[in-house]
């Protein structure tokens, strides 16, 4: 069975674990600081912070942008559920918006009638790697969160996706766009903000009191991550190679598939695809050896007794219809060609 996803992991990592385990230093050490300076150089950003994984990282991100009880914090519905519980640890209230049904991510139209007077902050995705238009929501004047957790390699406008906003957020899990088994990152050109998450990022030794969080990355984490950032533009590579075999192999049929914007650079974290018949769609793969799902599990919309779906339109369009076909950079030739040789005839019409 071809997986859905898969870590990328080879040897020249398990040797740079090898060369951490041995120094004896595994605890946040020299290795995470190496980490923070490689993202501050992939970024063009002045700080990074790294954090013991991507929930955390949006947690202190909210946390150092002063988000807290009362305050409104405006999401995406079509998102995983950290989202809402890095909202939630601040006591704060997600405000969440819908999606556009061509790119399927939220637009500066469509945050313009959710923001109000007690909005603290704006959590922005790049959906399945492929950026948001962020420039335009700067007008409101609202600190900007970017979710990068799937996009880390994009870019839009010329920019690294993770420079545009207040703050931006990114995570190492197993099948992200690195592989660290956990871990995030924080990244900010606000020097006060990087203070703060410091701050609140580090528990010990501290003469004055105030609650803070053990968040820290280890050294193991962050050799992990910081062998395979070196690796990243391979890794994005022959994810956009795969992604045009796929683009090509369903050139004649009418497949809706995400929108890239004309001035972005995605790095396809996810291909999806939209079915007229999902169940079926995904069904068939199993039954040739390909294992398909939806691209997000639940939309967030569905998680609040408060939120009705009717004002979720596209993203409950896109939800049910949506299957992930596997695309990650361990795929084998044979593997891609069985997958886009297969792909005409699970999503031909009935």
């Amino acid at each position: 069975m071809i997986q859905q996803s898969r870590p990328v992991l080879h040897s020249e990592d398990f040797k740079y674990i090898a060369g951490i385990v041995s120094s004896g230093q595994v605890a946040r050490g020299d290795i995470t600081a190496s980490l923070e300076k490689r993202f501050c150089r992939e970024l063009g950003v002045r700080a990074c912070i790294a954090t013991s994984h991507g929930t955390a990282a949006l947690h202190l991100a909210l946390l150092a942008l002063g988000v807290g009880e009362g305050d409104e914090v405006i999401v995406p519905s079509f998102a995983c559920a950290s989202l809402l519980y890095a909202v939630k640890y601040t006591g704060a209230i997600p405000v969440l918006v819908d999606i556009d049904l061509a790119t399927w991510n939220p637009t500066a139209d469509i945050l313009e009638t959710r923001i109000g007077s007690r909005t603290k902050a704006v959590i922005v995705t790049h959906s399945f790697g492929f950026p948001a238009d962020v420039d335009p929501m700067r007008r409101f004047g609202v600190p900007i969160i970017e979710d990068c957790a799937q996009a880390l390699g994009a870019r839009y406008k010329d920019k690294p996706v993770g420079s545009w906003g207040d703050i931006s957020v990114f995570s190492f899990y197993a099948t992200k766009m690195i592989c660290a088994g956990e871990g995030g990152m924080i990244c900010t050109n606000d020097d006060r903000l990087a203070n703060i998450v410091r701050d609140l990022n580090n528990p010990d030794r501290q003469s004055v009191f105030r609650v803070r969080y053990n968040y820290k990355m280890s050294d193991l984490t962050a050799g992990l991550a910081l062998s395979q950032i070196q690796r990243l533009n391979g890794f994005v590579e022959k994810r956009r190679s795969i992604a045009q075999i796929y683009r090509g192999a369903l050139s004649n049929l009418p497949v809706k598939m995400q929108h890239a914007l004309s001035d972005s650079n995605p790095v396809y974290y996810r291909f999806v695809v939209r079915s007229d018949r999902p169940d079926e769609t995904m069904q068939a793969a199993r039954e040739v050896g390909i294992e398909c799902d939806r691209p997000v599990h639940i939309p967030l919309h569905r998680n609040l007794e408060t939120a009705s779906a009717e004002n979720f339109r596209n993203t409950e369009a896109v939800w049910k219809s949506g299957v992930s076909i596997p695309l990650y950079p361990d795929l084998s030739d044979q593997e891609c060609s069985h997958i886009a040789s297969t792909l005409p005839s699970l999503l031909k019409s009935p």
